[in-house]
């Protein structure tokens, strides 16, 4: 069931354009919303991804965007919302998972905004960091060139055994889409990196989508 605010919502959308990238662009099409190569937008998403800025209501208003504007192009399948985990908080080199701290504001927002008996749609943190990537990752903004990030894609993530039989069991009774969302998609090598650690997991029936905030 949607309920009319959300439909509201999505008529007062700030971004109702939301872009796909180009085969030059990324290793795989992911749907984005800004461009990180402007200069005002590149400092508001390294406050808060590198000066543990947790709160940002323009980056709040984005994956709200993006979350509401896939709730209802899939009012038919069970939405689970998800995000790439953060090497850098892994390894204690920041305060917070900047994304996974992101995509909660947002269900904290949908929980409270827009209350309904029958949600379509729910939030988790599926994948975990494989411990030699988390060991041997360098940060993306210190060795971020094109071949180390679409380097061993296969190797570095994992849907943990809890998280397995939760997709499986999800899976079972409805048609299910997994929206995965990272901050900013340079090549691409994060989100296809996730969306490879599903392919053990689930059936060919299950759509994946990618979306990124910036690109």
């Amino acid at each position: 069931m949607i309920t009319l605010s959300l439909l509201l919502y999505k008529d007062t959308m700030s971004y109702k354009n939301i872009n796909q990238t180009t085969e030059k662009q990324t290793i795989i099409p992911i749907w984005y919303i800004d461009i990180y190569k402007n200069t005002h937008t590149r400092n508001i998403f390294d406050q808060y991804k590198f000066k543990n800025k947790s709160n940002n209501k323009y980056l709040l208003n984005i994956a709200t965007d993006i979350c509401i504007n896939t709730i209802l192009d899939y009012s038919d399948y069970n939405i689970i919302f998800t995000y790439p985990p953060s090497t850098m908080f892994y390894r204690k080199e920041k305060n917070i998972d900047s994304m996974g701290n992101l995509v909660m504001q947002v269900k904290k927002y949908l929980c409270f905004y827009f209350k309904t008996d029958n949600n379509n749609y729910s939030f988790k943190n599926i994948f975990s960091i494989d411990k030699k990537h988390l060991k041997n990752k360098k940060a993306q903004h210190i060795d971020g060139t094109r071949k180390t990030r679409t380097k061993n894609l296969n190797e570095r993530y994992y849907v943990n055994f809890w998280n397995k039989r939760y997709l499986k069991n999800i899976c079972k009774n409805s048609k299910v889409m997994i929206c995965i969302i990272d901050d900013v998609s340079s090549t691409g090598g994060t989100l296809l990196a996730c969306k490879n650690s599903l392919g053990s997991v689930i059936g060919d029936d299950i759509r994946i989508e990618l979306y990124s905030l910036a690109h």
